[in-house]
């Protein structure tokens, strides 16, 4: 591991002095009359808000002028992934911006302040990790093991390798959560069913199809969890998710 800060192609190269990460959890509380204290649900997490400073330093005007154009141009635009060590990111924009030079430098010497804004409140493994079984009973029970230190939520793809259509006959739970996904649709032979358990969206061979999903869109827990697929065989079952890092 070693810091490494970047957003997109755009590498701060060393200028880098210090960055920070803060977190605000979304918690309502309520008054309630008549009585000491609140009334609080249980907080959710907010989005991560980084921020990151340095220092440019050039021998010309002109010179400093273009570094500050390139850091500019890379930075204020679409949503990317910014690294922040060699192994984790988070998928940001930038929220806040400003510039100035510093004093008794002759302008040969500014320094930078960049505010990003990340919708996950979790840096994320860079590796995709993944995990494949090929099913031939039904049922079958197989063990994830996930890394970091927060629950994720994986892409299952179950690829339909039996020679024939699969029909209203596939089931993958969780069962270290107690959670199960049900496919009532068709699933065609060699075709590919894909339940995205972040975005909460299910596609059949490429195609949306929400209304023949049933159950819940479950996460993967920290450390160890037994899935469980019944149905048609046989399949190809291809578990992945990235670790997820507080």
């Amino acid at each position: 591991m070693a810091v490494s800060i970047k957003f997109g192609a755009f590498d701060f190269q060393g200028s880098v002095e210090r960055y920070d990460i803060r977190q605000s959890p979304r918690l309502k509380q309520i008054v309630v009359p008549r009585r000491d204290g609140a009334r609080t649900e249980v907080a959710s997490l907010g989005a991560l808000v980084i921020s990151v400073s340095g220092q440019i330093h050039a021998s010309t005007q002109a010179a400093l002028r273009t570094q500050f154009d390139n850091l500019k141009s890379s930075l204020l635009k679409r949503k990317d992934q910014l690294t922040l060590f060699d192994d984790r990111f988070v998928e940001a924009q930038v929220k806040s911006y400003g510039d100035t030079f510093v004093p008794g430098s002759g302008m040969l010497s500014a320094r930078y302040d960049v505010g990003f804004l990340a919708d996950l409140p979790f840096l994320q493994s860079i590796a995709l990790n993944q995990d494949v079984q090929t099913v031939a009973v039904s049922p079958t029970t197989f063990n994830v093991t996930i890394g970091g230190n927060a629950d994720t939520r994986p892409v299952i793809r179950i690829e339909n390798t039996s020679g024939a259509d699969i029909v209203n006959n596939i089931r993958i739970e969780n069962l270290t959560t107690g959670k199960a996904s049900v496919y009532i649709g068709t699933l065609l032979k060699d075709k590919t069913l894909l339940i995205d358990m972040l975005n909460r969206d299910v596609l059949n061979d490429n195609v949306s199809d929400l209304n023949s999903f049933q159950g819940q869109f479950w996460e993967l827990k920290q450390a160890l969890n037994q899935l469980k697929y019944t149905g048609g065989v046989t399949v190809k079952i291809t578990t992945e998710w990235r670790d997820l890092f507080f």
